[in-house]
């Protein structure tokens, strides 16, 4: 595979010669115009319009009124299993609930008190069976601010955030672990201290990395 040595000033888009990079430093001098920019960054971009050439599974990337509209929707495959479970689970603990309730005692008072944490794990699964089967997370872009819904239809969470031009966009490990595997988050810098982070529930690489592209892209 040939080694990409042509990169262009983010500033002047003249070509940066290879004996001004110091990759040591992460720093490349234009002599052009004179401005030193990051190496890693330039680098980046260029990775990133090879990203956005294509729109990842799962994923669908509208223009509207309130901005560039991004949504992503879950396999279904893990809703419907774990609506199975919950109906397997809801019904073996109702079955099990009229059976203490056909006689009140206090040995059936605890028989109903010890069901409680089966009747919340099965309102659990149902609840996320419904929200893997019809939820969506959607990303509102506009240049230099973004807004994160994660619900289903109009019922969920908003929550908003700010994209600075020079602010560190990143993919990183979260401390969340599924199936003996680590699940990952997109980490969006913010102006206050304290960085957004999101997209944990996004298993695919590929769909990370794409709006992790779209973010540095609508960097303002």
């Amino acid at each position: 595979m040939a080694i990409h040595t042509e990169w262009k000033c983010p500033a002047c888009g003249a070509f940066l010669a290879m004996e001004d990079v110091n990759m040591a430093a992460d720093m490349v001098l234009c002599r052009s115009c004179n401005k030193i920019s990051k190496f890693s960054e330039i680098v980046q971009e260029e990775r990133d319009e090879e990203i956005l050439d294509s729109i990842p599974r799962r994923m669908s990337v509208t223009k509207t009124a309130r901005g560039l509209e991004i949504t992503y929707k879950k396999p279904k495959g893990a809703g419907l299993f774990l609506l199975m479970f919950s109906i397997f689970w809801n019904s073996v603990t109702c079955v099990a609930l009229f059976a203490v309730r056909k006689e009140m005692s206090c040995e059936n008072l605890f028989g109903l008190l010890f069901l409680i944490p089966f009747v919340l794990v099965g309102a659990g699964t149902f609840a996320g069976a419904f929200y893997v089967l019809f939820g969506r997370m959607t990303l509102i872009l506009t240049p230099s601010r973004g807004e994160l819904f994660r619900g289903v239809g109009n019922l969920g969470r908003r929550q908003h955030f700010l994209l600075e031009k020079d602010s560190r966009i990143s993919i990183e490990e979260s401390s969340i672990r599924r199936n003996h595997g680590t699940l990952y988050k997109i980490v969006v810098e913010q102006p206050g201290g304290k960085p957004f982070e999101f997209c944990t529930g996004i298993e695919e690489a590929e769909a990370r990395q794409y709006i992790a592209a779209l973010l540095r892209q609508m960097r303002e």
